[in-house]
């Protein structure tokens, strides 16, 4: 994938998926008690086990050393990333449109930047209303563009298109009133379509038929549930799992649900199941939440699911919007991480256990609808950050 001029396109497969979650039937498989590595993350990023390590210790420490730039830099701050060294090792790093220096505390290396953070979010937010105002929001998507973010590492608003929607782009950017500069193009070769098909650590079906993947435990006052995505049902819809062999069961309803707009719901589960913070590694191991402090861009992340299995990758974007058939969406995070159709609505989750969302969709390359053998420089999935759902319902997190 290549930048393009200005007056560019780009046709996304924002493919909606299913994932998977565990919420596991007391008839289900054991929980190891002391589970071997996951091979996945080393296979799936490229790098070495000693480089791996290296990279989770920066990512550990991420957050709080974000957070502590962003108070210095003040509206300086032009966002963050990690990145790795010509020497193979890993470091925060953030853009300043002012001081290139942060105290040696913070222990991030500071980079010129064109724009600011709020400058390049507020012309995010200008292409975000132009959407809505001319009715297309999330009731009808504009064919041919369909995806922005901001990019802090080319301190630009990344626009995707198709490549026969370059005009069509030119004039949406012109009647939006943001600054071409701040702008920069990207051809994305697919088409969105949805997927409900299901499982993860625990498949689900609707009574209409479709089916998605059960994503992080979380509790509504007393009663669990499990988060899972909005495209995948709408109150009062009844679920129903089948685990390890023993057949359907009910499981529970569709209590909250939100898609287009976002992608998002949770599901209370009945008293027949007894649910657990853990997710399904496909390797025969179980992996446990411990909490969902949220990853910045350049961060390694891993995603659990029935099509394509657990799968690894980098947090590529940030509240990137997509214009799926069904409507817009808001606020994805974008990974390089491959995913496919029978992977909706499962979790996506940071190698020190910290939860980041729930598969939403993916720009899929193959008849076989999932993009694990595209390049990585073209393989794109996007989930809904998990935190803001947890606000939005009153949801408490189940961590172990």
């Amino acid at each position: 994938m290549s930048p393009v001029a200005i007056r560019v396109s780009a046709r996304a497969l924002l493919g909606l998926l299913a994932l998977g979650g565990s919420s596991a039937n007391a008839a289900g498989p054991s929980i190891p008690s002391n589970p071997t590595p996951n091979p996945s993350l080393s296979r799936d990023l490229g790098i070495a086990p000693t480089q791996l390590s290296r990279l989770l210790r920066v990512q550990r420490d991420a957050g709080a050393q974000e957070a502590a730039v962003r108070r210095e830099l003040g509206d300086d701050y032009a966002g963050s990333w990690i990145e790795q060294t010509p020497g193979g090792a890993y470091r925060l790093v953030a853009a300043s449109v002012g001081r290139q220096r942060a105290s040696t505390r913070t222990g991030v290396q500071i980079r010129p930047a064109r724009y600011s953070w709020a400058q390049l979010q507020a012309s995010k937010q200008r292409l975000d209303r132009m959407l809505q105002s001319q009715r297309v929001g999330i009731h009808k998507p504009i064919d041919g563009l369909h995806a922005w973010h901001v990019d802090p590492v080319s301190n630009r608003v990344v626009i995707r298109l198709a490549r026969d929607a370059q005009a069509l782009a030119a004039d949406f950017v012109a009647a939006s009133g943001v600054d071409a500069d701040e702008l920069r193009f990207e051809f994305m070769d697919a088409a969105p379509q949805p997927t409900n098909w299901v499982f993860g650590g625990l498949a689900y079906r609707t009574a209409s038929g479709g089916g998605c993947t059960a994503g992080f435990v979380a509790y509504k006052g007393e009663f669990p549930g499990v988060v899972t995505a909005g495209h995948c049902g709408v109150p009062p819809d009844q679920i129903d799992v089948n685990w390890e062999g023993l057949g359907l069961r009910w499981f529970g309803l569709f209590e909250n649900s939100r898609f287009p707009g976002a992608d998002q719901g949770w599901i209370r589960s009945s008293a027949f199941f007894t649910v657990t913070p853990q997710i399904y590694d496909w390797a025969g191991n179980f992996i446990t939440v411990k909490g969902s402090v949220e990853a910045p861009i350049g961060a390694s992340v891993c995603r659990s699911g029935l099509k394509t299995g657990y799968r690894c990758g980098w947090i590529t974007a940030k509240n990137v919007t997509l214009n799926y058939p069904q409507g817009a969406v808001y606020g994805m995070t974008e990974s390089d991480a491959c995913s496919g159709f029978g992977d909706s609505g499962g979790p996506w989750i940071d190698p020190n256990g910290q939860a980041q969302g729930i598969q939403s969709g993916n720009q899929a390359n193959s008849s076989d609808g999932h993009n694990c053998d595209a390049p990585a420089g073209l393989r794109r999935s996007f989930f809904n950050p998990i935190n803001p759902i947890l606000s939005e319902y009153g949801l408490v997190l189940s961590t172990g």
